[in-house]
């Protein structure tokens, strides 16, 4: 009776707390989908077997905004990942921004239970134009007053390392920043790509993060991970490029060097000043052990092997995660929470990763249940931002897990455990 009576107030505890809101964002170079070009060809960039790698890395992020270059310029190649690789397997949730763009195109795909697209135009820029989307969080019961937008700004930059391709790159980031000048863009924005860029001393990441127009308007990057990217050793945990170490039709080889693909912000995300604050950032299936070798090469177990597998045959590139947080109730993201706020991942396969992200609350200790209210296990995190706990040898299926943390207030959730 004493365990029956503690499992009904953990599963209260589940039911009346208000758990913060969060979108997840994926940026991703889809490397020339359902387009056959040069070596690309329908045996070497096979389509149907890319809906398959794609439908798995999906599944495993669950993103709630996804952007995507080098998708072939036809409707009907950007229909078809809503449909082939979106919404399947009972998903009815994603629609996508309306079709535009030459030869290879960018998309916007977006979870129509949390996000409504309010508007979209383009911005001429070169080789590829540069979509610019508006986007509006749907949070039931919030005050007009209270309405949460994002911009979404989804470009591909030359390729290159010619000075000429330099030059291409800094006039299409020129032409971008002069859009959000003369619009008076400001509030929450993101600008997310592959943007082939090498250092961040070049001119089209200076000209990002340079202030402009009277609201002096910048790009952040949200990790503050700025240098010589290109094939230094400092930067491997951020490397996207390239997954293939040898050379092979249609992928890039040199193994991971490069960080091509970005997601910028605006201060308001990072500050959390407008409703959506930046919580976390992820190359996906970096795990640093990578950097001029490719993904599968030594072992890479930082995600289950079929999502591993799907990466490396998908693209060239890796995708990139960002969450970022919200309140239904406001549009203001306080750091002075009076229940601190965490970030954890469900489900979980094998490792339980929980972040709190107000900075003046640590974790102090996490317990884990079985769904009958027995302790499995107990960690004592010593006042911690993040914890990673391995629970392998936990029993599969519906765990609870209740944080404490050094202000002595506590969190209780579930989560589903699936072992691989």
């Amino acid at each position: 009776m004493k365990r029956l009576f503690f499992t009904l107030l953990l599963l209260t505890a589940l039911t009346n707390y208000l758990f913060a809101d969060t979108l997840t964002v994926m940026q991703y170079n889809l490397m020339y989908y359902d387009k056959e070009y040069d070596d690309c060809t329908s045996e070497t960039n096979n389509v149907d077997s890319k809906d398959g790698y794609l439908r798995t890395i999906v599944e495993y992020v669950n993103p709630d905004i996804l952007t995507v270059n080098e998708v072939n310029a036809s409707i009907a190649s950007v229909e078809r990942i809503k449909n082939n690789v979106l919404n399947v397997n009972g998903v009815t949730k994603y629609l996508r921004a309306n079709f535009s763009g030459d030869f290879l195109a960018n998309m916007l795909y977006y979870n129509s239970e949390k996000l409504e697209l309010i508007s979209q135009s383009t911005i001429s820029t070169s080789p590829r134009e540069t979509n610019v989307y508006k986007l509006k969080v749907i949070a039931s019961g919030s005050a007009k007053s209270d309405d949460i937008y994002l911009y979404c700004f989804v470009t591909h930059l030359k390729a290159g390392s010619y000075s000429s391709d330099e030059e291409d790159r800094t006039t299409a980031a020129t032409a971008i920043m002069n859009y959000i000048s003369t619009n008076n863009i400001t509030g929450n924005v993101l600008l997310m790509g592959d943007m082939n860029l090498y250092r961040a001393s070049e001119g089209a990441f200076t000209t990002f993060t340079t202030p402009i127009g009277t609201s002096q308007f910048r790009f952040y990057d949200p990790i503050n991970q700025v240098g010589d990217w290109n094939n230094n050793y400092d930067y491997r945990l951020i490397h996207s490029q390239s997954t293939h170490s040898s050379s092979e039709p249609c992928f890039s080889s040199g193994g991971m060097d490069d960080r091509f693909d970005f997601i910028l912000s605006s201060s308001n995300i990072i500050s959390g000043t407008d409703g959506l604050k930046f919580v976390d950032y992820k190359t996906i299936a970096q795990d640093g052990n990578r950097f001029n070798q490719s993904l599968i090469s030594p072992e890479n177990s930082s995600v289950p092997t079929d999502v591993l597998n799907a990466l490396y045959s998908m693209s060239d590139h890796l995708p990139i995660r960002m969450q970022l947080y919200y309140d239904s109730n406001t549009s203001s993201v306080s750091n002075n929470y009076s229940t601190p706020k965490i970030l954890y991942n469900n489900p979980v396969t094998n490792t339980l990763n929980i972040k709190a992200f107000d900075p003046s609350t640590k974790i102090k200790s996490v317990s884990i249940y079985n769904i009958i209210g027995k302790k499995l296990t107990e960690y004592n995190a010593n006042n911690l931002d993040e914890v990673n706990l391995n629970i392998a040898d936990a029993q599969t299926g519906l765990l609870i897990v209740s944080v404490r943390f050094s202000n002595n207030k506590s969190i209780t959730f579930k989560v589903l455990h699936n072992s691989y």
